[in-house]
């Protein structure tokens, strides 16, 4: 717990009591936890436990964290030696949700000064923070949260909230649910983001994994797919409701993923590679169904430069904005990763309505080629690589 390695990194002490708050039917203070890794990527957790009832309950969502345990029964010795003791030390108020900016600008501006500093929220110390663990002289966790001659430094309005209170537990719920919008949503894809968060909250209170989300977002896909190429307007008109049933899957998978905190690695990699599959089943879906229900059309040249254009778009998008996803994204990534978003399955559902999927083929073919051109040529002035 104490290697060399680990030396320079923040050290972030929770104390877990016997019956934390349920924030979502996860533990706040595990909230918490992923919140405060995501903010200081170096960090380690500590969990001060009373038992292993917590930590063996909660193997999921702990796996992404880096954590380590320490026994809440301490035998009266000092928490610091059980830590690192030159590394910095911060210690949060057990049953209350920091705003992350809030506290880390209170940690940004404790690392100033050579002691320790509390941080007061109406009137008591929430937090506090030591420049090195061999400061941390108190035997409890409260005596932690109070460090003798420590700075005060005010915590502003709505810095934290009290998971001890329902109406401080449902705030932190509904900030929770809107932080599930993403700035990257397609223009058209924000409508059904509401409906996605609507099932996500259904979905969180059933056995249902993100991955299997997914799974069930991809079968639907290609079902969708496979319909959508039958010349029987009927049919082809189910198959793109199955397709813009599968967007709203699209988004549940991560909003349940971020809810129960079981983000991964290799869901978020299943996610967009299902999301691919499903997109290219969709532009040879369409050429089919053209070929098939209007024979006389001259499809196959337009159906080719689509799928060249959909490759080189897919491989673009990859090389130059989603293999950089710690890069903080400007205006034009925006733009682009909602253009590239699921927002063309309502204009394949209103075109097949109206049965002029050919409409799509064409502009597709050409703007399939020309969205991977510019987003090469955008790259190249903005300085990206």
């Amino acid at each position: 717990m104490k290697s060399s390695s680990e030396s320079s990194g923040l050290q972030i002490l929770l104390f877990v009591s016997a019956q934390p708050a349920l924030i979502v039917q996860i533990p706040g203070v595990l909230r918490v936890a992923h919140d405060l890794a995501a903010a200081c990527p170096s960090s380690r957790i500590i969990f001060c436990t009373q038992n292993r009832v917590f930590l063996d309950r909660w193997q999921v969502c702990l796996a992404e964290l880096p954590w380590a345990e320490l026994p809440a029964t301490n035998n009266g010795r000092a928490l610091s030696e059980a830590l690192d003791a030159e590394s910095p030390v911060l210690v949060l108020e057990p049953n209350g949700m920091p705003d992350t900016r809030g506290l880390h600008a209170f940690v940004a501006e404790s690392r100033l000064y050579a002691a320790p500093s509390a941080w007061v929220w109406n009137g008591a110390a929430v937090a506090a923070f030591y420049p090195r663990a061999s400061q941390l002289r108190a035997d409890s966790f409260q005596g932690a949260l109070a460090p003798p001659g420590a700075r005060r430094l005010p915590a502003p309005d709505g810095a934290m909230e009290s998971l001890t209170s329902p109406e401080g537990a449902s705030r932190v719920e509904e900030r929770l649910f809107r932080s599930l919008r993403k700035e990257s949503d397609g223009y058209l894809a924000r409508l059904d983001r509401t409906l996605s968060i609507s099932l996500s909250r259904l979905l969180i209170r059933t056995s249902v994994t993100p991955n299997g989300i997914t799974l069930a977002s991809l079968i639907i896909g290609l079902v969708g797919a496979a319909l959508l190429a039958s010349p029987d307007y009927w049919t082809t008109l189910l198959g793109a409701v199955l397709l813009w049933t599968t967007c709203v899957l699209d988004g549940c998978d991560g909003e349940v993923a971020r809810l129960t905190l079981r983000t991964s690695r290799f869901g978020a990699r299943f996610d967009v590679v299902a999301d691919n599959v499903v997109h290219l089943a969709v532009f040879v879906a369409i050429p089919v169904h053209l070929a098939r229900a209007h024979p006389e059309l001259e499809v196959w040249r337009a159906a080719a430069a689509l799928i060249v254009g959909v490759l080189l778009s897919m491989l673009s998008v990859w090389w130059l904005i989603l293999r950089r996803p710690k890069d903080p994204p400007g205006a034009a990534q925006l733009v682009y990763e909602r253009v590239a978003s699921r927002d063309f399955i309502y204009v394949i559902l209103v075109l097949a309505a109206i049965g002029r999927l050919e409409w799509f083929l064409w502009a597709a073919a050409i703007g399939a080629n020309l969205f991977a051109l510019s987003l090469w040529l955008v790259s190249r002035r903005t300085g990206g690589r």
